[in-house]
This record gives structure tokens, C-alpha cells and sequence, in this order.
């Protein structure tokens, strides 16, 4: 049934409560087809966008990070000029790395997927699924991401995410049987170690891929200290005990003393894998209850000689505290590449037999005298990476301590006319390399009228806000425009003169 336009109207209006159950499923009915050509439009923007910025048609310049033409799709697409994607991020409001993704899977559906392409600009299509297509055939060749094209060509839009997926993989499989064949063999041989993004609750993700031995011995550990504490008295369930246990294995020689005084008892675990090594054959040695092998004792362990505090490994965790949680006792800490933990919560970070070593608290209220030097020293360097975590670019997503320090007037010899004290608090802020290239060489332009605050004008001239807040579009209207004007410095115009007459 048809719905008029007014029922609509007032889903606007948050008026949901006067629809009926058939006013509500045409109402969402029309918002999904909204949504799907939504993404469709942003796809084309972000095509569109390429062809505005043809990487043939960027300059050549022998100055080191200067823009250069990139492929951001892949075989059978056009280049295009480095700096492009970071403005069109920011008018998105996502990072530039999450609107080169963007562009590349735009142009990849344009060039390399022409009939999953025409069923998202038909509306048939949703966007996302288009994008994962994509991302998905980027190893292929152009041929072979056009063979996966005529397979999977009515399938989006039809098919549920899963029932996707798996005709997917099969039509890559098939598109390249040697390519997909060699994947697996190399997806084999790789072994890492990584943390989860993410934090909850002072709670991390570990993800592993070990060799099949090493997992299994490592799962048969883990239950066995896991065993040892329910033994202990710890009444938690099996999965708390072994997530326990894997904080028991950090501390190596705590775990070593902790199995040595357990290791005679009897475990009532699992049985050993089956497809362990096999153990000698005993069937023709004498059955000796003194000498024969327990069946539940695979961790064959000796004391350690030294005392098990030297053992210990060594970490350092930055923990952030406001002069309230530190008056209070109560309240939320930030731990670097942790998140918030409550603050009665911190011993689950640092563990009951951790060393703690504190460090004079930084008042970062009073700041650093500035330097002359280009150099920033340890002591004025720890300044910003407390104050500021984040890469203070529009919308960046970068949060790390690795990332660069960088001048927020470039840096300009006093022998050649510099001011002093331009390594400063409000003359610094934390750069991604990438991001340096773009605000030197790529038309951007930045300010910091107070620490803490940068204004950035895009090459075409809008105006974005950065503070601890985040990113704050102002636009390029006059008002952006005059408060672009009022944050300009007294020494940033004698900077900028100076710098153009060395060019």
C-alpha cells in the first residue's frame, strides 16, 4: 500500500508514535532505499573526485615529500595526486586514510567491477556490499576481478551477508586457483601476537596464530594453572581461571613457582591431543607403580635456581590521573593503549606483584621554558605527548606515542632571522609523517593561537577547528574566514615571509 507523503514527513519530526504498524514498515522501507542511494552517491562523489584529481596532471618535483601520483585502486585504474583524499575526508568528517579506502574502492567498482558497479548506481545494490566486493578482489587482476564481476553480478542486494561471502571466496578461488593456492600456503607460515584495539572496563583482547604444537601446548598450560587455582580456592568459572592464567604466564617466575609446588598432584584435565608426537612404547616395561608416567603430567619442571622477583619482565604503563581522582582516590584513570580503567579497578592493569616506580607528577599547567633549537629535548618532548595523544589533523585517527612532533610555524634558523623560543608548548603538536607532507607541501595550512588549539585552512579554504574535543568543521564562510584571520601570530607572518624568500 501506498503511504502518503505527510505519514512520512513526520518520521522527520519524531512524530513515530502516530504511525501504524504499516505506516512503520513503509517509513522504514523508504528510509533504507534512502540509505543504499546515500552510499551509492558518496561512491560516485568520491569517482568523481579522482577525476578531479588525476594523478597524471600532478607536477614532478625532486623535493623530498612533495605529492606524487598513487594507485589507491588497483589493476586496470587510474592514478591519482597523493594529498587528494585528505580534504575530502574532512568534509566527510573521516580520516584521510578512511577516504583514500574510499576512493579506491569507487574507482576499483568503476574500473574493475562495471556490473556490480551499475547495480549500486541502480539503487539494487547496497554500497557496503559493493565496497567489501571490492576490497575484497583488490590482489586480482583485472581479468580475474571481472571474472568474479559476472559471477556475483545479481547477487548483492539479494543475498544475506554470510550466503555473500561464501559465493565470494569461491568465485576468487576460482578467478585464481595458483594465486588462492599460494595465499593459503603463505597464510600457513604466518605467527603474530597482537592486542585488540579496543579496551573495556580495563579488559584486552589477545589475538594469536601460533603453529598448531605450540597452540596446543600453550591451551594444555593454561588449563593446567587454571586447574591449580580452582585448586587454591578460587571459585571463579574455567574461562575467568584461564584468562587469569595467561596474567600468571606474564610473570614467568611466578608461573615456574606456581607449577613446581603443584606439579605432583594429580590432574584431573583433559587427555593429551591426539595428534601430539607419540610418547616411547611401554608396553613391554614392567609395570612399576614407583617408575611408570602419571597419565596427567605432560610439564616435566625443575625450580629455578634464582629468586623469582629477578625473573620478572619489565614494562612501563602510562597511567593519566586528574588532580581530582589523585585528591579523591576515586574516579577514572587513562592507560596508554588501555583506555579508562575506574580507578579502584588499576590493580587488575598492574597486577599484585607488580614493582611500581613513580615518577615526580608533570604539571602541565605550568609548561616548559621554550629552547632555541630545532631539536625538542626529552623534557619538552613528554610535554605535548601527555597534553595532546591524538595527531591533531582534522578527523586523523592516529593515537600513539610513536607519532611525530612537529613545528607548528615552521621552524626557522635564528641565524637566519628565527625568533627565539620557537620549540615551544604552543608552537608543537603531534604530526603522522604523512600528515607533516600534506600541511608542508600539500596547500594545507595550520595555527595554534592558544596550546592546545589548532585552526587548519584547507586548500580550498574551509576552516576546521582542533581542539581536546576533536575536530569541528567551521566551514569557509566570512565568519570562519575572520576567525581564521584573529589566529594568526605576530611572528607567523615574519615566519612565512622568511620562508618563501629561502625557496
Amino acid at each position: 500500500m501506498s503511504v502518503p507523503s505527510h505519514i512520512l514527513k513526520s518520521v522527520f519530526e519524531n512524530r513515530l508514535a502516530e504511525l501504524d504498524v504499516a505506516g512503520t514498515l513503509a517509513a522504514a522501507e523508504d528510509k533504507e532505499d534512502a540509505l543504499i542511494t546515500a552510499e551509492t552517491r558518496r561512491l560516485h562523489i568520491a569517482a568523481h573526485w579522482a577525476d578531479l584529481h588525476p594523478g597524471d596532471a600532478t607536477p614532478q618535483s625532486r623535493i623530498p615529500g612533495t605529492q606524487h601520483p598513487i594507485r589507491l585502486g588497483r589493476d586496470g585504474t587510474p592514478t591519482i595526486a597523493d594529498f587528494a583524499a585528505a580534504e575530502l575526508g574532512c568534509v566527510l568528517r573521516i580520516s584521510d586514510g578512511a577516504a583514500a579506502k574510499l576512493i579506491g574502492d569507487a574507482v576499483d567498482l568503476r574500473h574493475r567491477l562495471p556490473k556490480i558497479w551499475a547495480a549500486a548506481v541502480a539503487g539494487q545494490a547496497p554500497g557496503s556490499q559493493a565496497r567489501h566486493i571490492a576490497t575484497a578482489t583488490r590482489h586480482l587482476t583485472q581479468d580475474q576481478a571481472g571474472f568474479v564481476d559476472a559471477r556475483l553480478a545479481s547477487a548483492p542486494g539479494a543475498l544475506s551477508w554470510n550466503r555473500l561471502h561464501t559465493l565470494l571466496q569461491a568465485a576468487i578461488y576460482q578467478a585464481d586457483p595458483v594465486g588462492a593456492e599460494q595465499r593459503a600456503a603463505l597464510a600457513a607460515q604466518e605467527r603474530f601476537v597482537r592486542l585488540g584495539r579496543n579496551s573495556e572496563h580495563g579488559l584486552k583482547m589477545i589475538i594469536a596464530r601460533a603453529t598448531a604444537g605450540d597452540a596446543i601446548w600453550f591451551k594444555a598450560t593454561i588449563d593446567r594453572i587454571a586447574d591449580i587455582l580452582a585448586r587454591q580456592g578460587d571459585e571463579d568459572p574455567a574461562d575467568i581461571r584461564r584468562s587469569k592464567a595467561i596474567g600468571i604466564l606474564a610473570q614467568p617466575a611466578q608461573a615456574l613457582q606456581l607449577l613446581c609446588q603443584h606439579q605432583d598432584d594429580a590432574w584431573d584435565g583433559p587427555e593429551e591431543p591426539a595428534d601430539l608426537p607419540d610418547e616411547p612404547d611401554l608396553a613391554d616395561e614392567p609395570a612399576d607403580p614407583e617408575t611408570a608416567p602419571e597419565p596427567h603430567r605432560p610439564l616435566h619442571i625443575k625450580p629455578s635456581p634464582s629468586p623469582p622477583d629477578r625473573a620478572r619482565p619489565r614494562a612501563v604503563a602510562y597511567v593519566h590521573l586528574s588532580e581530582e581522582a589523585l585528591s579523591t582516590g576515586t574516579g577514572v584513570a587513562r592507560v596508554e593503549d588501555v583506555g579508562p580503567v575506574l580507578l579502584n579497578r588499576l590493580h587488575a592493569i598492574l597486577g599484585d606483584h607488580c614493582s611500581i616506580s613513580m615518577k615526580p607528577v608533570i604539571n602541565l599547567a605550568a609548561g616548559h621554558a621554550p629552547v632555541d633549537s630545532y631539536e625538542i629535548p626529552a623534557r619538552l618532548r613528554e610535554q605535548p605527548q601527555l597534553r595532546y595523544p591524538a595527531d591533531v589533523f582534522p578527523y586523523a585517527a592516529a593515537v600513539s606515542r610513536s607519532i611525530d612532533i612537529d613545528h607548528t610555524i615552521p621552524y626557522l634558523n635564528p641565524d637566519k632571522g628565527g625568533p627565539p623560543g620557537q620549540t615551544r608548548i604552543g608552537n608543537l603538536g603531534p604530526h603522522t609523517r604523512d600528515h607533516h607532507r600534506i600541511k608542508t607541501h600539500g596547500g594545507w595550512q595550520v595555527r595554534q593561537p592558544e596550546p592546545g588549539t589548532w585552526l587548519w585552512r584547507s586548500p580550498h579554504h574551509r576552516i576546521y577547528l582542533v581542539n581536546a574535543g576533536g575536530t569541528h568543521p567551521l566551514g569557509d564562510s566570512q565568519f570562519a574566514q575572520a576567525i581564521w584571520r584573529a589566529a594568526s601570530q605576530p611572528s607567523e607572518r615574519a615566519a612565512e615571509l622568511a620562508t618563501t624568500s629561502l625557496r
